[in-house]
């Protein structure tokens, strides 16, 4: 199982890395029988958000990714890779047409019939989401496509089980542009009405960000900013959701879902503070995010069952760095950890390569600038340690062959 998961981050962050967009024609600059690095191939020319988990799974010694094609129809699909064999098996089509945008990629949940469900919406693009089941133990076929209506335009999904109250939680950005979920009883065959899960402060329409972790059977943790980057100097909050309450990670009660409604930033337990500053986007004007607003990256819990979470701050678009918050049990500790290069691009001012904590020891992490001179790199990190003291090494070879284009090359609309 450790193996397992090993493969899954590993995937995650070169398949993040090295499976980003590409536009139409550069497959053919490309010359992969003379890339030197050894690679292993996943999948090509597609891409998927970090805002929707799980995006890759491993099941019955496969290793099973969702993306969405970043040229032609964009199609959502999903690709199959033996682990035991070290090849790809192939791709499933779950639907055409998909509108070339990373934010739509599939997410899966294994049900205990081993049948996959895969659920995917469209990026805040109507008010449904899609969902299709596999056959049993075959991940490359997959039964007819259903819809579920929402109230309001959904974007991103995120499957997490909580055994304890035999249901399947689908979190997604829905109600009022906020974080919303809606439960299932029956592994995804049918949905229960939407709840409001997150409420935005802010004046006017705001949208939470939100990254998740489950232990699968009581609680999903959940790290989550006032808006996004770009408009406002986010801080960043945590709580957790266990029988219908919020909870803080020390176990103090929040609120009661139910009964006092969706949870609200103040109300949560602040990890890192931000300006609060906010800004209204100018239509023409340069790109440029609110400074020292932050955005969250990557969670994981450790054997403990305590958060740690990987995010970024926006200082500048040349300059962003990496943090890392850890909950020890008594309290959180909060760090710079590395500096995280520039933005993807002017017009993408809060985008970076990302940095991701390593499921089976949070204490190492990895990261990758936008535009990275070297290589992607690793460190580990105890609570104890200094940051400017954390031992680097690297974690893939030399410079990489990243595909990164503007929308006006040809490439998908890629804002969140």
């Amino acid at each position: 199982m450790k193996a397992m998961k090993k493969w899954v981050i590993e995937c995650m962050l070169l398949f993040t890395a090295f499976g980003a967009w590409a536009a139409e024609g550069d497959a053919a600059e490309y010359n992969r029988a003379g890339d030197p690095h050894n690679f292993n191939v996943f999948m090509e020319e597609s891409g998927y958000c970090w805002f929707e988990d799980p995006r890759v799974i491993v099941n019955d010694g496969k290793l099973i990714i969702g993306a969405v094609q970043g040229n032609g129809s964009g199609a959502a699909h999903v690709g199959v890779y033996n682990l035991d064999a070290n090849k790809p098996l192939g791709t499933a089509l779950l639907q055409d047409n998909f509108k070339r945008d990373d934010h739509n990629s599939p997410v899966f949940y294994v049900r205990p019939d081993n049948r996959i469900l895969s659920v995917y919406a469209k990026h805040h693009q109507e008010p449904v989401f899609y969902s299709r089941l596999s056959e049993p133990n075959n991940p490359l076929k997959w039964g007819e496509e259903m819809t579920y209506d929402t109230q309001a335009r959904a974007t991103y999904a995120n499957l997490y089980e909580m055994k304890n109250e035999g249901k399947l939680y689908n979190f997604f950005r829905g109600i009022e542009f906020n974080p919303t979920f809606v439960t299932s009883t029956d592994g995804g065959k049918t949905w229960g009405e939407e709840t409001h899960f997150i409420a935005s402060e802010l004046n006017g329409t705001h949208r939470p960000y939100c990254r998740y972790a489950g232990n699968e059977t009581d609680t999903v943790y959940i790290s989550f900013t006032d808006g996004h980057p770009r408009v406002v100097g986010n801080s960043l909050y945590y709580a957790e959701f266990r029988n219908g309450k919020f909870w803080k990670a020390d176990g103090t009660l929040i609120k009661d879902l139910k009964k006092d409604g969706p949870l609200r930033p103040s109300e949560a337990e602040l990890v890192y503070k931000g300006t609060g500053e906010t800004k209204q986007r100018v239509k023409g004007a340069p790109d440029t995010s609110v400074p020292d607003g932050a955005w969250t990256s990557s969670m994981v819990t450790d054997k403990n069952g305590f958060p740690h979470i990987g995010y970024s701050v926006h200082k500048t678009n040349e300059d962003h760095r990496y943090r890392i918050a850890s909950w020890d049990g008594k309290q959180w500790h909060d760090r710079e950890v590395a500096y995280a290069g520039s933005a993807l691009y002017d017009r993408e001012s809060s985008y970076t390569g990302l940095i991701t904590l390593d499921p089976l020891d949070p204490n190492e992490w990895k990261n990758l600038a936008a535009n990275p001179e070297y290589a992607t790199i690793k460190a580990e990190l105890k609570n104890s340690l200094p940051t400017v003291n954390a031992p680097w090494s690297k974690y893939t070879n030399n410079k990489t062959n990243l595909f990164f284009c503007e929308e006006n090359e040809g490439c998908p609309e890629m804002r969140c």
